[in-house]
Protein backbone atom coordinates (compact mmCIF):
# COMPACT_ATOMS: atom_id res chain seq x y z
CA UNK A 1 0.00 0.00 0.00
CA UNK A 2 1.70 3.10 -1.13
CA UNK A 3 1.15 6.86 0.88
CA UNK A 4 -2.32 8.09 0.89
CA UNK A 5 -4.06 11.58 1.13
CA UNK A 6 -5.75 10.21 4.39
CA UNK A 7 -2.27 9.20 5.54
CA UNK A 8 -1.18 13.03 5.27
CA UNK A 9 -4.57 14.31 7.14
CA UNK A 10 -3.81 11.86 10.20
CA UNK A 11 0.28 13.15 10.32
CA UNK A 12 -0.79 16.95 9.94
CA UNK A 13 -4.44 16.35 12.70
CA UNK A 14 -1.16 14.97 14.64
CA UNK A 15 1.53 18.29 13.94
CA UNK A 16 -1.73 20.37 15.04
CA UNK A 17 -2.45 18.65 18.07
CA UNK A 18 0.81 18.27 18.98
CA UNK A 19 2.06 22.15 17.94
CA UNK A 20 -0.94 23.20 19.70
CA UNK A 21 1.11 23.11 23.15
CA UNK A 22 4.04 24.95 22.72
CA UNK A 23 4.04 28.09 23.93
CA UNK A 24 3.98 31.39 21.71
CA UNK A 25 7.75 32.44 22.76
CA UNK A 26 9.23 28.96 22.57
CA UNK A 27 8.41 29.50 18.19
CA UNK A 28 11.63 31.64 18.32
CA UNK A 29 13.89 29.22 19.40
CA UNK A 30 15.92 27.59 17.47
CA UNK A 31 14.68 23.72 15.68
CA UNK A 32 16.85 20.89 16.58
CA UNK A 33 20.14 20.87 14.39
CA UNK A 34 19.06 23.40 12.31
CA UNK A 35 19.73 27.46 11.70
CA UNK A 36 15.76 28.10 11.20
CA UNK A 37 14.07 29.09 13.99
CA UNK A 38 11.26 26.65 14.69
CA UNK A 39 8.72 29.49 13.75
CA UNK A 40 10.55 29.40 10.07
CA UNK A 41 10.98 25.67 10.27
CA UNK A 42 6.95 25.48 10.72
CA UNK A 43 6.57 28.11 7.71
CA UNK A 44 8.94 25.83 5.62
CA UNK A 45 6.49 23.18 6.13
CA UNK A 46 3.67 24.82 4.84
CA UNK A 47 6.03 26.21 1.86
CA UNK A 48 6.57 22.37 0.90
CA UNK A 49 2.86 21.71 1.42
CA UNK A 50 1.90 24.44 -1.12
CA UNK A 51 4.25 23.90 -4.01
CA UNK A 52 3.35 19.85 -3.92
CA UNK A 53 0.02 21.12 -4.37
CA UNK A 54 0.58 23.45 -7.21
CA UNK A 55 3.10 20.86 -8.74
CA UNK A 56 0.16 18.48 -8.64
CA UNK A 57 -3.08 20.41 -9.26
CA UNK A 58 -2.30 21.43 -12.46
CA UNK A 59 -3.61 19.94 -15.61
CA UNK A 60 -0.89 20.42 -18.90
CA UNK A 61 2.26 18.83 -18.79
CA UNK A 62 4.50 18.51 -15.83
CA UNK A 63 7.06 21.49 -16.08
CA UNK A 64 10.57 20.70 -15.84
CA UNK A 65 10.68 23.31 -12.27
CA UNK A 66 8.77 24.00 -9.77
CA UNK A 67 5.97 27.03 -10.44
CA UNK A 68 7.70 29.95 -11.71
CA UNK A 69 6.16 31.95 -8.79
CA UNK A 70 8.24 35.20 -7.23
CA UNK A 71 10.26 34.09 -4.40
CA UNK A 72 10.37 36.98 -1.47
CA UNK A 73 12.72 38.88 -0.25
CA UNK A 74 14.46 36.74 2.50
CA UNK A 75 13.24 37.35 6.06
CA UNK A 76 16.27 37.33 7.10
CA UNK A 77 20.08 36.95 6.39
CA UNK A 78 20.71 33.06 6.28
CA UNK A 79 16.91 32.29 6.61
CA UNK A 80 14.81 30.43 4.31
CA UNK A 81 12.88 32.25 1.49
CA UNK A 82 9.13 31.50 2.07
CA UNK A 83 5.96 31.55 0.30
CA UNK A 84 3.73 30.87 3.35
CA UNK A 85 4.83 32.69 6.55
CA UNK A 86 2.37 32.31 9.50
CA UNK A 87 1.81 35.84 10.95
CA UNK A 88 4.30 36.35 14.39
CA UNK A 89 1.33 38.06 15.70
CA UNK A 90 -1.08 35.24 15.89
CA UNK A 91 0.95 33.04 18.44
CA UNK A 92 0.63 29.13 18.47
CA UNK A 93 -2.78 29.13 17.05
CA UNK A 94 -2.07 30.67 14.25
CA UNK A 95 0.90 28.75 12.80
CA UNK A 96 -1.94 25.88 13.73
CA UNK A 97 -4.47 27.20 11.74
CA UNK A 98 -2.10 27.57 8.68
CA UNK A 99 -0.66 24.31 9.01
CA UNK A 100 -4.35 22.62 9.12
CA UNK A 101 -5.03 24.84 5.67
CA UNK A 102 -1.99 24.50 3.95
CA UNK A 103 -2.14 21.17 4.58
CA UNK A 104 -5.56 20.79 3.85
CA UNK A 105 -4.54 21.79 0.35
CA UNK A 106 -2.15 19.06 -0.40
CA UNK A 107 -4.59 16.91 1.28
CA UNK A 108 -6.95 17.82 -1.63
CA UNK A 109 -4.80 17.42 -4.74
CA UNK A 110 -3.56 14.44 -3.60
CA UNK A 111 -7.36 12.88 -3.06
CA UNK A 112 -8.73 14.35 -6.41
CA UNK A 113 -5.57 13.82 -8.72
CA UNK A 114 -5.33 11.45 -11.40
CA UNK A 115 -3.95 7.98 -11.81
CA UNK A 116 -1.87 9.41 -14.53
CA UNK A 117 -1.14 12.85 -13.06
CA UNK A 118 2.23 13.71 -12.73
CA UNK A 119 3.96 16.56 -11.43
CA UNK A 120 7.56 18.43 -10.83
CA UNK A 121 10.06 17.55 -8.71
CA UNK A 122 13.78 17.67 -8.46
CA UNK A 123 14.33 14.01 -7.05
CA UNK A 124 11.56 12.39 -9.78
CA UNK A 125 8.62 13.06 -11.81
CA UNK A 126 6.31 11.68 -9.03
CA UNK A 127 2.32 11.47 -8.63
CA UNK A 128 -0.23 11.37 -5.98
CA UNK A 129 1.74 9.14 -3.83
CA UNK A 130 4.82 10.20 -4.07
CA UNK A 131 3.16 14.09 -3.36
CA UNK A 132 1.84 12.56 -0.34
CA UNK A 133 4.60 10.61 0.89
CA UNK A 134 6.64 13.73 0.26
CA UNK A 135 4.67 15.59 2.07
CA UNK A 136 4.27 13.23 5.40
CA UNK A 137 8.30 12.89 5.34
CA UNK A 138 8.61 16.62 5.45
CA UNK A 139 5.99 17.09 8.05
CA UNK A 140 7.59 14.64 10.35
CA UNK A 141 11.13 15.46 10.20
CA UNK A 142 10.70 18.77 10.96
CA UNK A 143 7.72 18.07 13.43
CA UNK A 144 11.05 15.76 15.21
CA UNK A 145 13.04 19.26 14.44
CA UNK A 146 10.58 21.26 16.48
CA UNK A 147 9.44 19.25 19.08
CA UNK A 148 13.11 18.35 19.67
CA UNK A 149 13.92 21.74 20.09
CA UNK A 150 11.31 22.30 22.43
CA UNK A 151 12.07 19.06 24.52
CA UNK A 152 9.31 16.99 23.77
CA UNK A 153 9.23 13.00 22.33
CA UNK A 154 8.04 12.35 19.09
CA UNK A 155 7.29 9.58 16.91
CA UNK A 156 5.04 9.21 13.92
CA UNK A 157 2.43 6.48 12.96
CA UNK A 158 4.84 3.40 12.46
CA UNK A 159 2.47 2.10 9.63
CA UNK A 160 2.52 5.58 8.06
CA UNK A 161 6.29 5.79 8.49
CA UNK A 162 6.58 2.23 6.64
CA UNK A 163 5.29 3.41 3.86
CA UNK A 164 6.68 6.60 3.00
CA UNK A 165 9.94 4.86 3.63
CA UNK A 166 8.75 2.33 0.91
CA UNK A 167 7.26 4.66 -1.44
CA UNK A 168 10.60 7.48 -1.23
CA UNK A 169 13.73 5.20 0.21
CA UNK A 170 13.44 2.14 -1.43
CA UNK A 171 16.91 1.02 -1.13
CA UNK A 172 18.01 2.05 2.36
CA UNK A 173 18.76 -0.82 5.05
CA UNK A 174 15.25 -1.32 6.76
CA UNK A 175 15.92 -2.43 10.55
CA UNK A 176 12.59 -3.56 13.43
CA UNK A 177 12.57 0.18 13.57
CA UNK A 178 10.76 2.34 10.84
CA UNK A 179 11.12 5.63 12.17
CA UNK A 180 15.20 5.13 13.13
CA UNK A 181 15.34 3.82 9.21
CA UNK A 182 13.77 7.24 8.62
CA UNK A 183 16.01 9.54 10.84
CA UNK A 184 18.74 7.59 9.85
CA UNK A 185 18.21 8.22 5.56
CA UNK A 186 17.76 11.80 6.61
CA UNK A 187 20.70 12.41 8.52
CA UNK A 188 18.98 12.93 11.38
CA UNK A 189 21.16 10.33 13.80
CA UNK A 190 24.52 10.45 15.16
CA UNK A 191 26.44 8.41 12.80
CA UNK A 192 24.54 10.05 9.35
CA UNK A 193 24.24 13.98 10.56
CA UNK A 194 25.99 16.08 8.02
CA UNK A 195 25.98 13.45 5.45
CA UNK A 196 24.18 14.20 1.86
CA UNK A 197 20.82 12.45 1.54
CA UNK A 198 17.87 12.45 -1.21
CA UNK A 199 14.50 10.52 -1.53
CA UNK A 200 13.70 9.24 -4.78
CA UNK A 201 10.13 10.39 -5.80
CA UNK A 202 9.87 9.04 -9.21
CA UNK A 203 7.02 7.02 -10.28
CA UNK A 204 8.24 3.14 -10.23
CA UNK A 205 7.86 1.71 -13.65
CA UNK A 206 5.02 0.15 -14.75
CA UNK A 207 2.94 2.84 -12.90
Amino acid sequence: MEPTAEDLRTVIDDLMGRFSGIPDDNWQLNAHELDWSCRETAAHILDDFGFYAMQLSGTKPPQESYIELQDPPPWRDGGPQLLFYPDAGTGTPGIVSCLDAVGGLLVAVVAAAPADRRGYHPAGLSDASGFAAMGIVEAVLHCHDILTAQGVDYRPDDAITDRVLARLFPDVRRTSDCWQDLLRSSGRTAETRGRHWRWDSAVRTGR
